[in-house]
């Protein structure tokens, strides 16, 4: 049996939730649901410890951009924008916040599921040093 990735989505939006969680459990992935924003955040994580996130950007007290700020600053774990803004300037304005991909509504559940496992490789290839083939003699 293949091991499912574990994906937390953080959104306050309940139709938004509800659609990834039937898109998603699938058996591929495993979705964790949070609305927590802030320092609680940081248990959730600790305490789930998932592979990938998926933040909305539109909450209400926090919104998407100040979270993705906040996980910046203690985690490395990829993380996916999704919004409802579909101008390429909000695109270019989420990933240099700190996202690894971003996504605008509307949008199905394969070309989701295809962004995640994108995202899940290339982050996977940047963390492998490339020195330490180097150093082992294999290449």
């Amino acid at each position: 049996m293949l091991a499912k990735t574990k994906i937390l989505t953080i959104s306050t939006d309940p139709v938004l939730v509800s659609f990834l969680q039937q898109g998603l459990n699938d058996g591929e992935y495993e979705i964790i649901s949070t609305r927590h924003t802030g320092m609680h955040l940081r248990d959730v994580i600790d305490s789930e410890d998932p592979e990938f996130i998926i933040l909305d950007i539109m909450m209400p007290t926090l919104d998407g951009i100040g979270t993705c700020l906040q996980l910046r600053q203690w985690t490395h774990l990829p993380i996916m924008m999704l919004s409802t803004w579909g101008t390429g300037d909000s695109t270019v304005r989420g990933l240099s916040l700190g996202s690894d991909s971003y996504l605008t509504e509307p949008f199905g559940v394969e070309v989701l599921k295809t962004r995640i496992d994108e995202t899940l490789k290339r982050n996977a290839a940047a963390t492998v040093d490339p020195l330490s083939d180097m150093r082992t003699g294999k290449y």
